[in-house]
């Protein structure tokens, strides 16, 4: 795409596209031939010179930062082996509520961090992450984050999913977006949800109930194995094939988890 240089919306994208430009490097090889005017044509080849760069040094941010969300599937894609999918639950939605647990789905595995006993653990794995994917985490997960931890800002590039699932016509939370996508949780987590998660907290909290515990670590957990699920689907409709496991083993992460 060239969508991302600035001055450049559909129709000049799709000029330089007639032009017979197919690639960034077709354009710098060639910018004298460019159907654009002389400083949109610098301004193109400045940010197309920037972006190989990007892409040679894996600067996952760099796109992130000037791709569209409604082109940020791109990214999803040309990173996809290397997604990590994050998900929180909180003491409720007040505003003195704080994050209970977080799940990370993280080359293969599942790590899950709790409250009172190794959330910090959370920080350490993020120096690790390529690009962190949520679902609704610009507006939730991640602000409550930076307040738990203090921080200003992760040290990881971070897509909401979210938006991905709204440039097509999806709409709702996860669930229900699980839901259009025929994607199905284990039974024993069927109808679980945010409120669910927080009277669980509150049974581990007050009483200890090591179950309530298990069940809300594996709700959580859960939520980042289908961000998966949900990105591959995305994809596809847009005529990309990634691969991801099946069903069964991916549940069998759950158990692992805990």
């Amino acid at each position: 795409t060239f969508s991302h240089a600035p001055g450049i919306g559909p129709a000049a994208e799709a000029k330089i596209k007639a032009k017979g430009y197919a690639h960034w490097q077709s354009v710098l090889d060639k910018p004298d031939d460019l159907p654009l005017g002389a400083k949109t044509s610098s301004s193109l080849c400045e940010i197309l010179a920037r972006s190989q760069s990007a892409l040679q040094q894996n600067d996952i941010q760099f796109f992130v930062d000037h791709l569209a969300t409604k082109e940020q599937w791109r990214i999803l894609a040309t990173y996809f082996d290397r997604l990590s999918y994050f998900d929180i639950e909180t003491s409720g939605l007040s505003y003195d509520a704080y994050v209970t647990c977080v799940a990370c789905y993280h080359k293969g595995k599942v790590y899950t961090y709790i409250n009172g006993e190794n959330l910090d653990d959370f920080l350490d794995l993020l120096e690790e992450v390529d690009l962190l994917v949520s679902f609704n985490g610009s507006s939730f997960d991640v602000p409550f984050m930076l307040r738990t931890y203090h921080i200003p800002e992760f040290p990881c590039p971070h897509i909401d999913l979210r938006w991905q699932c709204y440039h097509q016509a999806h709409r709702g939370g996860l669930k229900q977006i699980e839901h259009t996508l025929n994607i199905n949780r284990p039974d024993d987590l069927q109808g679980v949800d945010g409120a669910e998660a927080v009277w669980l907290w509150f049974r581990w909290k007050q009483y200890q109930d090591q179950k309530a515990r298990e069940r809300l670590l594996r709700y959580c957990a859960a939520d980042v194995l289908t961000l998966q699920l949900v990105t591959a689907s995305l994809l596809k409709n847009l005529d990309v094939s990634v691969e991801t496991p099946g069903h069964e083993e991916l549940w069998a992460l759950l158990d692992a988890a805990l």
